[in-house]
């Protein structure tokens, strides 16, 4: 295996989450529990995300997660055609204390029951194409969630009322490569289904043997990790670990506490695939909105795939309004004559939350997937395919930071 490159031992060196926004009102270590939502990635805004949180002497816990129970109908080829029930979903938690007058240490853990919600040979999602690479191979279906998504903890030790150093280590986990995980990105939560991009945009997010380090200020965020790409099969509820194989660096800038800038670049397992990430987020109680590219190489063939992605939810007290505009490059070209390559996909979505109790609320939701490329695809995908999601979501109520 090829060492990994100097400035990428240099930037773990230096590297760090930063938070950028503290508070009177907050503790220290209630703010670090509330910002970080996948590995060291954090959403911008006053609602990083939806934890529900209990406290018991000197120990702070959260509980948090979303469950979509969906109904898919398609339109198309009479062989390509399916109306299944199935659940996407995800759960969190963990445990947070104090280590002396400026230490804190937290131990998280993240999961999903797709495995078992899910078919083996994934959900319904037509044009959707996930390569080797990325759990497949799978064409107009898209994968489960992994079982185990995170198994960590992260110490941090408090420089000044905004900043901190800080390690990272996770069993499994998130590296430092990439916008938050579409499943937990608050432009992307009340989707009932992945992006069309997940092939480009998501693959690098799951990884075993993780470790994050660094420091930062208020502006700007560095950090930089090292661990093993993992990519799991067929159920997707084991673990796929090996020897540290990869590495990441990634640079956040906070110039408000509702935006946030970030770009990235990391490298992946023995063979080295280059992969570019950079994003913009905004976010507030309304409006939720991210712009997403990603390129990365391919051990299949010799393209450098690219995406290009924006998401927005218009929310209200009880209505939330969603888009998604996806150009994606088809993973499976090069072996499909399916498709044109880039493809444009187009998904619009509403949900109505009829409920709202205590910690939780409920909302009945429907997704339509729109694709432009469909003139030009074989006779048996039919004229205009199309997924249609009907669905009721469950989620844990947001503890505002």
């Amino acid at each position: 295996m090829k060492r990994v490159p100097l400035q990428s031992l240099l930037l773990l060196t230096l590297a760090a989450p930063l938070f950028a926004q503290t508070s009177d009102q907050i503790t220290f270590q209630r703010t670090f529990l509330l910002r970080n939502v996948s590995g060291t990635a954090f959403n911008p805004g006053p609602t990083p995300h939806h934890a529900i949180l209990s406290t018991s002497g000197v120990w702070t816990s959260f509980f948090e997660g979303t469950a979509f129970a969906a109904h898919a109908s398609q339109s198309g080829p009479s062989e390509k055609q399916s109306h299944p029930l199935f659940s996407t979903n995800w759960v969190a938690a963990g445990a947070q204390r104090q280590v002396g007058q400026r230490g804190v240490v937290m131990f998280r853990v993240r999961g999903s029951f797709e495995p078992l919600t899910v078919p083996t040979d994934g959900y319904p999602q037509l044009l959707q194409s996930v390569s080797a690479e990325s759990g497949g191979p799978l064409l107009d279906r898209m994968r489960a969630q992994d079982m185990i998504g995170e198994a960590a903890v992260d110490m941090a030790l408090r420089l000044t009322t905004a900043s901190y150093v800080h390690l990272y280590a996770g069993a499994v986990g998130d590296p430092a490569l990439g916008a938050v995980p579409y499943a937990q990105r608050i432009s992307s939560e009340e989707f009932v289904e992945s992006p069309f991009a997940y092939d480009v945009q998501e693959m690098a997010h799951l990884a075993t043997r993780v470790v994050t380090a660094g420091a930062g200020g208020t502006i700007a965020t560095v950090e930089g990790s090292v661990f093993h790409h993992s990519v799991t099969t067929g159920r997707h509820s084991s673990v796929e670990d090996g020897n540290i194989d990869s590495w990441s660096g990634r640079l956040t800038l906070t110039p408000t506490r509702n935006f946030s800038l970030q770009v990235s670049q990391g490298s992946l397992g023995d063979t080295k695939r280059k992969v570019t990430s950079g994003s913009a987020t905004y976010a507030t109680d309304r409006v939720a909105s991210s712009a997403i590219w990603t390129r990365r190489e391919s051990d299949v063939t010799p393209l450098t795939l690219s995406s290009f992605a924006f998401e927005l939810l218009l929310k209200g007290a009880r209505n939330t309004f969603m888009a998604r505009a996806e150009r994606v490059d088809d993973p499976l070209s090069p072996n499909q004559s399916l498709f044109v390559n880039p493809r444009t996909h187009l998904t619009f979505g509403y949900l109505l939350d009829f409920l709202k109790r205590g910690s939780y609320r409920a909302g009945l939701g429907i997704n339509i997937d729109y694709h432009n490329s469909y003139r030009t695809l074989p006779a048996y995908y039919g004229h205009k395919p199309q997924t249609i999601y009907t669905f009721v979501r469950v989620r844990s109520e947001a503890a505002r930071r």
